[in-house]
């Protein structure tokens, strides 16, 4: 009973903000309509030129026109199980992540999609997942669960260290170069320099929940949760500088456009953009209705969001 209070509570943000908003009628900015299934999607990746998204009783949308149109990918085994990240290794290889520690495997770009781990007695779900061209794989999720794959998703392993233990771990990013970065409840941050291996906790001067964190072109790293939370750091996680924000909404997407720009994405449809490596940010036009769990860059200005009404494409602005 404790582990799914805790569970409750550590979501509860999220899950309020996904699913309590309900639509008003404000112009998104040049956005389409939200596609009519109204599927709830938590995740959004590129693996190459293609979109695939994840959400809700377990279904995975896949779109090869930069999401103009979405169609269904088949999954082996399907459980019918929230997932709530994905993430891709090249334009083939990728992972898929969601509750009672379901991970699914494509080889195929996200067409296809096979089960290689599930749990129908547990409802701890994972939450974050990250996929590399060289390197192990990682899934991360709530107390602490810390998975590693060294053959590219087909075993895992639990790999835990001391500082995730019992913490709610919500995101893990790499910057290519064997740097990586964990956040998650409670102002938690890891840092590793060797691909993985080894980890150690950073101080940040916030003690939310962080849910995502970016590694920037300029080499600096991005983290972002509750609250209009963002920080930046220039050296690898030794020291932290808040971001301009100016809202108190959450933020739990966010991504890096081709030219450096950062764009975030969260709780009642916000969309902020930063132009400066994200020291300060500007709260775009309405970007949709519903809140927003997810975003992907898919052009110079446009962006493909998903959230608790479905999915739906974005055109930026020129002034911004």
């Amino acid at each position: 009973m404790k582990r799914l209070i805790g569970i409750a509570m550590s979501l509860a943000v999220l899950a309020t903000a996904v699913w309590a908003f309900a639509p008003r009628p404000l112009p998104a900015f040049l956005a389409t309509a939200l596609r009519p299934d109204g599927l709830q999607v938590n995740g959004i990746a590129r693996a190459g030129e293609r979109l695939v998204a994840v959400g809700e009783r377990g279904k995975i949308l896949f779109s090869d026109d930069l999401g103009r149109s979405w169609r269904p990918a088949a999954v082996d085994k399907p459980q019918g199980a929230t997932l709530t990240q994905v993430a891709f290794a090249d334009s083939r290889q990728g992972i898929a992540v969601g509750h009672s520690g379901q991970i699914l495997r494509t080889e195929d770009g996200g067409a296809h999609w096979q089960q290689v781990a599930f749990d129908p007695e547990s409802s701890d779900p994972l939450l974050g997942a990250l996929a590399q061209a060289s390197g192990p794989w990682f899934a991360v999720g709530s107390f602490g669960r810390f998975l590693v794959s060294r053959d590219q998703g087909r075993h895992w392993e639990e790999a835990a260290g001391k500082a995730m233990q019992d913490r709610h771990l919500n995101a893990i990013a790499s910057d290519g170069q064997g740097r990586l970065m964990l956040v998650g409840e409670a102002g938690l941050v890891l840092r590793s320099t060797d691909g993985g291996s080894q980890w150690e906790p950073v101080k940040t001067p916030y003690e939310g929940s962080l849910y995502g964190v970016l590694p920037l072109r300029d080499g600096a790293w991005l983290a972002f949760g509750m609250r209009g939370n963002a920080l930046r750091s220039d050296d690898f996680g030794s020291t932290w500088r808040a971001a301009e924000t100016g809202l108190r909404t959450s933020f739990f997407g966010g991504a890096e456009l081709p030219d450096g720009r950062i764009v975030l994405a969260g709780q009642g449809g916000v969309l902020a953009m930063s132009a400066d490596g994200g020291r300060r940010f500007t709260v775009l036009p309405a970007g949709s209705p519903q809140t927003l769990a997810a975003l992907a860059a898919t052009g110079k200005d446009t962006l493909a969001l998903g959230g608790n009404g479905g999915l739906a494409g974005a055109t930026l602005a020129a002034n911004h």
